[in-house]
C-alpha cells in the first residue's frame, strides 16, 4: 500500500490528526510496515500542498485534523478503480542480483545463495506469524475484520516470498547453464546480508 493512498484512504472516514493516521495505517496493515510519525506529517503537507488534503483551522487543540478534499476523493476514487503500471516498483532483490551479474570479481551465485538464505529465514518468520494469525480467528471473523487483515496480509508476504525464491532458483539454474567460468565472491563482498 502506498503511504500517500493510505492516507487519503483512512481520512474518507472523516478528519484525524497524524497521530491517528498512523495508528490506523499500522492497523490496517497488521503493523507490518510501521510509519514514522515525521513520514506521516512530511506525507500530509504533500497532500494539502496538492489540494487533497486541507488541514482544519485552528481548532485549539495542539494536533490539527486534516480533511480529505474533493479532488482528494476524487484521486482516491481512481486508486482504488484502476490496476498498477506496467511498470515494475524497483525491486532490491532484483537490483542486487542483476548488478551482481555484471559486477567483476563478485560470484553472482554465491549472492544467490546468500539471498536464498536470507528469504528462508524470512519465509519461515512469515509462516510462524501467519499459524499465530490464523490460531486468533475464530467463527467471528466477519466480525473482527483485524484478525482477517493479519492471515490476509501474510498469504501475500509469503506468496511474495515464494515466489521471490523460484526466481533465485531460475536465476542459479540460467547461471550454471553458461559456459562462462563465474568470478569468486570478492574480498570486498563477503557480509551475508
Amino acid at each position: 500500500m502506498s503511504v500517500r493512498e493510505g492516507l487519503l484512504a483512512l481520512l474518507a472516514a472523516g478528519p484525524k490528526h497524524g497521530y491517528q493516521l498512523k495508528s490506523e495505517f499500522e492497523d490496517v496493515t497488521a503493523s507490518v510496515w510501521p510509519l514514522n510519525i515525521g513520514q506521516v506529517y512530511t506525507t500530509l503537507d504533500r497532500l494539502e500542498r496538492d489540494g487533497l488534503v486541507a488541514a482544519d483551522p485552528d481548532n485549539g487543540e495542539q494536533r490539527r485534523p486534516y480533511s480529505l478534499t474533493a479532488t482528494g476523493r476524487e484521486q482516491l476514487i481512481d486508486w482504488f478503480s484502476t490496476a498498477p503500471g506496467d511498470k515494475p516498483d524497483r525491486d532490491p532483490l532484483i537490483i542486487k542480483v542483476l548488478v551482481a551479474l555484471h559486477s567483476r570479481g563478485v560470484d553472482a551465485t554465491a549472492v544467490i545463495d546468500i539471498q536464498r538464505r536470507s528469504l528462508l529465514a524470512t519465509l519461515q518468520g512469515q509462516r510462524r506469524a501467519q499459524r499465530q494469525a490464523a490460531d486468533a480467528i475464530d467463527t467471528t471473523v466477519s466480525t473482527n475484520p483485524e484478525q482477517l487483515t493479519a492471515v490476509l496480509l501474510f498469504d501475500a508476504l509469503i506468496s511474495r516470498s515464494e515466489s521471490e525464491l523460484r526466481w533465485l532458483d531460475l536465476c542459479e539454474e540460467r547461471l550454471r547453464s553458461l559456459p562462462i567460468a563465474q568470478p569468486s565472491l570478492s574480498h570486498a563482498v563477503t557480509k551475508e546480508s
